[in-house]
């Protein structure tokens, strides 16, 4: 990538959900708002490289997003539209309506407004989420569909179809007052934790990690908890984040992926362990508690067993695996059959964990054909594990974990 290059994605990875919040604001209507930073992206892709990234980048796509919509404005029929497409401000509402604003005095952070107001009743949780991801956070397309497991078209399809519903429907979409917060709560969460998985494991694209994405939406959370600080999802959720984010500096060495047991201890951030110890012992957490929370729950402390382990020789993989048995009865995901797949080879051998994972299927993801190589060559199968190898490395769309992919498979001795 050129300087250029590399500078407008960090921008638009960095800025896009504050962009859209602005540019609504100002506008309201959520068809030209995306049309138009979408345009001012492009143009940015074509004059930066000869004329030079601007001082404040993110300025220079506000300046020129916003030209496109006044200039689409002008030439439209505003009289036709008499009801805007998006309705953000309660005096907006018709007569008689239910205002669902909080007059930007509940939440003032503008990310997290978007991300309520995507959290709207009328849309499904996970047409909510998607477009969240899509609309306010940036994040491709390709990335959300690996996240949902479900071809790039398909989900391309679900965030128009979410987008074509708010405009088409007129859905007065605003930020709810504090009664109907809790109702839009899980939605919120699924979509912190699928923007922070999106960033701690992109699935396309030459970066290991993005950091700053799975910060964010770490940021995101605290807020909610601002205005809800004894949500046990949002507790558990916030607690795992922390976890997986405090190994950040030691998942990458010299542009190359470290595995957990190969990591460098001492890089991790234990301010964020002990933070993240410190919420799982919040009596709250111990029930009751919905499925989501109950989810978030075991994740974290399966995340905690790792994370406070001296070695990962000393990792007790036997709680490790009766934690992942928990899970699979709350909620039985394919990611969670994997990656207890994973815990059962540590703890009885690799005969065992290939049978863990016998049958199991991960649409759209290579993870179950390399973790079935690593435990086909760990028993010796070197035919097997190449191919698996192979498998996996077809269906990688991430450089770095392909490269690693790559040189498993050369390592692997002679037939």
């Amino acid at each position: 990538m050129t300087d250029a290059e590399d500078a407008l994605t960090d921008v638009v990875r960095a800025e896009w959900g504050r962009l859209v919040a602005l540019l609504l604001k100002q506008f309201r209507r959520l068809d030209l708002v995306e049309d138009a930073l979408g345009d001012a992206v492009e143009a940015a892709s074509r004059t930066w490289p000869t004329d030079g990234v601007p001082t404040n980048p993110a300025a220079w796509l506000m300046t020129a997003a916003r030209r496109r919509v006044l200039d689409r404005l002008r030439t439209e029929d505003v009289a036709r539209r008499k009801q805007p497409l998006l309705l953000v401000d309660a005096e907006h509402h018709q007569e008689g309506a239910r205002t669902m604003a909080d007059a930007g005095h509940l939440v003032e952070d503008d990310v997290l407004r978007l991300v309520l107001m995507c959290a709207h009743p009328a849309l499904a949780p996970e047409a909510a989420s998607a477009l969240s991801l899509r609309l306010v956070l940036g994040v491709p397309t390709a990335d959300i569909a690996r996240l949902f497991l479900v071809p790039e078209p398909t989900m391309a399809a679900r965030i128009t179809r979410a987008k074509k519903r708010i405009v088409g429907a007129g859905i007065p979409f605003a930020v709810p007052d504090a009664g109907a917060l809790p109702d839009r709560l899980e939605t919120v969460a699924q979509t912190a934790y699928l923007t922070f998985t999106a960033g701690y494991s992109p699935g396309t694209g030459p970066d290991l990690l993005r950091a700053d994405q799975s910060g964010e939406a770490i940021r995101l959370v605290r807020v909610v908890l601002g205005l809800c600080p004894d949500e046990p999802a949002l507790v558990a959720l916030l607690a795992l984040m922390l976890l997986q984010h405090s190994r950040r500096d030691a998942r990458i060495c010299d542009g190359r992926l470290v595995l957990l047991a190969d990591q460098d201890r001492t890089r991790w951030h234990h301010d964020e362990v002990a933070e993240a110890t410190r919420l799982l012992a919040r009596p709250r957490l111990a029930g009751p508690l919905t499925p989501l929370a109950a989810s978030y729950v075991l994740q974290a402390r399966i995340a905690a067993e790792h994370a406070t382990a001296p070695s990962a020789e000393e990792t007790r993989w036997d709680r490790v695996v009766g934690l992942y048995d928990v899970l699979l009865q709350v909620a039985p995901t394919p990611s969670a059959r994997l990656a207890r797949a994973v815990a059962v080879a540590e703890q009885h051998g690799p005969a065992a964990g290939l049978d863990a994972l016998e049958g199991l299927e991960v649409p759209e993801s290579h993870r179950p054909a390399a973790v079935r190589a690593e435990l086909l060559s760990r028993a010796g199968d070197v035919d097997a594990a190449r191919a698996a190898y192979d498998q996996a490395i077809a269906a990688c769309r991430n450089e770095v974990e392909t490269a690693f992919l790559l040189a498993q498979r050369d390592a692997l001795p002679s037939a």
